[in-house]
């Protein structure tokens, strides 16, 4: 099915599109294929996205100090993230690489300690 598509005259004299005759002042619908493409309406701008914000990338801009206070709140899927995105980092910061996996390993013993209990 062919999109109609409106063809306003905003001139004094008639136009003519598809072998017909607009008179000034008004407005006519075709098919799409017969609207030359300076009479068409302008495609609609593309609404530009907000970049998506990782979180990860935004917690990597935060100093070492900063970030070994919050490795405690995060949850084990978010502190692997930091560590994997620290890794590849351009300079990976040692500091936090050792903090995070300081982190990891009290969290195991942990819990092989409450599954020892049970």
């Amino acid at each position: 099915m062919n999109e109609k598509v409106p063809v306003t005259n905003n001139n004094k004299m008639p136009i003519y599109v598809a072998g017909q005759m607009i008179p000034a002042g008004e407005t006519r619908h075709f098919n799409a294929d017969q609207v030359p493409l300076h009479l068409r309406p302008a495609a609609p701008e593309p609404v530009a996205e907000e970049p998506e914000i990782d979180p990860i990338a935004e917690l990597l801009a935060h100093s070492v100090k900063d970030l070994k206070e919050l490795l405690p709140t995060f949850s084990d899927e978010e502190l692997d993230a930091l560590g994997t995105a620290e890794q590849l980092a351009e300079s990976p910061r040692t500091t936090l690489l050792g903090a995070i996996a300081e982190e990891q390993l009290t969290r195991a013993e942990k819990g092989a300690g409450e599954e020892g209990s049970n």
